[in-house]
């Protein structure tokens, strides 16, 4: 099943249509970043050259963007998942291979690796951004390419790979429960972006509790954020594994019934 799921998600136009958007957002957050020395966040905090020369300067710019990479593995995940229902493709592999489970995990460990694909791909793309325009902004990049500079690039790239597959769960999630890709996707996306943020800005403390924006606080290292990287950690993994499980009882005992 995870080779057969790749026939789909391999096709050219899909891969490199979805490659090259991730690129660019990539290359975007990180031409933004450095070109925002000297001006203000979006939380309002100056943006120096002295910070970004830091040794995890070359990664804030993947990290501005990693919501946008989060998002894109929802929707991917929720529209497969949801469409395989739609256009009678899980029915038709059922009869070929009557394994609920283990066609649902092939199909998870394939959207998986698609995902961490695209996320190595927006890392290469972010951080060569950063090394090409730094110059321009007076930021220095001798920390960046140091062992402490390497270690950081490593340690970002984990936190916004592990972000993107939490919200590629949430895909994963809506696709089996709406088994439609536009109710999916519109109900995921609806859920993660509108609705987490309005409810954490009525009422600050739910950001420590609602998942995509754990997911957000763990993208970015928990810098700047009112909850520990470890507890951040521990609660997306709670939360993922409960909608791994109500994802794999619905898929095991629903009738396929298009």
């Amino acid at each position: 099943m995870f080779r057969a799921e790749w026939v789909k998600l391999g096709r050219p136009r899909f891969f490199f249509g979805t490659l090259a958007a991730i690129g660019a957002v990539a290359a975007l957050g990180a031409v933004l970043t450095m070109l925002s020395v000297g001006h203000k966040d979006y939380d309002g905090v100056p943006v120096t050259a002295a910070a970004l020369a830091a040794p995890d300067g070359v990664m804030q710019g993947l990290e501005a963007v990693s919501i946008l990479l989060g998002v894109t593995a929802l929707a991917v995940t929720a529209a497969v998942i949801g469409g395989d229902f739609t256009h009678g493709t899980l029915r038709n592999q059922l009869i070929a291979y009557p394994y609920r489970l283990r066609l649902l995990a092939g199909k998870c460990l394939a959207l998986a690796a698609f995902v961490t694909v695209m996320v190595t791909a927006a890392t290469v793309v972010a951080a060569a951004a950063s090394f090409a325009i730094a110059p321009a902004t007076d930021v220095g990049t001798a920390a960046w390419h140091s062992t402490a500079g390497l270690v950081e690039i490593g340690k970002g790239y984990l936190n916004v790979l592990a972000a993107s597959l939490g919200y590629a769960t949430i895909g994963v999630l809506v696709g089996v429960v709406f088994r439609s890709p536009a109710a999916a996707v519109s109900v995921g996306l609806a859920y993660a972006l509108p609705l987490e943020m309005l409810v954490s800005r009525i009422w600050s403390p739910a950001a420590a509790w609602l998942p995509a924006r754990l997911m957000d606080t763990f993208a970015a290292g928990a810098h700047g954020y009112h909850i520990a990287y470890s507890a951040a950690g521990l609660r997306i993994l709670v939360f993922c594994l409960a909608a791994v499980l109500v994802a794999a009882g619905l898929f095991k005992h629903r009738d396929m019934t298009s």
